[in-house]
């Protein structure tokens, strides 16, 4: 006599899952949800921003004119603080991985633990058995198996992409490393040139507006104006002559004048 029957069997998937970070990456935008994100890969996600963006900002810099060149140095410290918190925050979202992972997917949760490197989601299904032997009948775990091949399938596409696109993010950290310290020095000799250049027109300028005062003044006084730029032990000394013709009697004119000097 012939015996069938069901029997309840638990069934289980190993998801090599090593990097959270690829994994996120992987469910963005997907019907998979992870709900238990790790602080740490928040705080990846929102460092790789912060980079991105200084990244961004520092290579359209320029040093066109003395306030380019503040803004640039500015730009480059922030690059440099981006950077270096990056870099820490990279080597701490990799140091520990989660025991357990919470997904919900079709409106079921799913729990993913991990075990010898990987992580592991079992669930029970009933097997038909007929004298013994199974007749490849099952019931139940028909939403399991299409969520463990859909999360894999998702992992295993995002995992080249992130490899390659985190090789990148640390080719640009180490360039940066070695590049912008010396881009630094180089923006602030050229900030400091930008000064002086800014101090010496106003320097003329002043002494332009000096010497339009007096040379008005002393016309507004009836006097006549001369000027003479001479340097005089190192020092541009200006000089500024006012004369003026005195009608003292009908047959006698006499002449008077003042000199006024600036150094500068």
């Amino acid at each position: 006599m012939s015996n069938r029957y069901w029997e309840s069997r638990s069934q289980s998937q190993n998801i090599p899952i090593t990097s959270i970070r690829c994994l996120v990456i992987a469910l963005e935008g997907d019907s998979i949800q992870l709900m238990n994100v790790p602080a740490t890969i928040d705080n990846l996600m929102s460092a790789e921003k912060i980079y991105a963006s200084a990244l961004e900002t520092y290579e359209s810099s320029t040093i066109a004119s003395l306030e380019d060149t503040k803004t640039m140095q500015t730009n480059i410290e922030a690059l440099i603080q981006a950077s270096d918190t990056l870099h820490k925050t990279l080597v701490i979202a990799e140091e520990g991985l989660p025991s357990t992972l919470e997904f919900t997917h079709q409106g079921k949760v799913f729990s993913a633990n991990r075990t010898a490197g990987s992580y592991k989601i079992t669930w029970t299904e009933s097997v038909e058995l007929y004298d013994g032997r199974q007749t490849g009948n099952v019931k139940g775990g028909s939403m399991e198996r299409t969520f463990v091949n859909a999360l894999c399938g998702r992992y295993d596409a995002a995992k080249t992409r992130h490899i390659s696109e985190l090789s990148n993010l640390h080719a640009s950290l180490a360039e940066n490393d070695s590049e912008l310290p010396n881009t630094l020095a180089k923006t602030l000799r050229i900030r400091n040139a930008w000064e002086r250049a800014e101090e010496q027109a106003q320097l003329r300028n002043l002494i332009a507006e000096r010497q339009q005062h007096v040379i008005e003044t002393g016309d507004s006084m009836g006097f006549t104006s001369h000027l003479t730029e001479m340097e005089v032990e190192g020092e541009q000394e200006v000089i500024i002559s006012l004369e003026r013709f005195i009608d003292e009697q009908p047959a006698d004119t006499t002449k008077s004048g003042i000199n006024l000097g600036f150094k500068f």
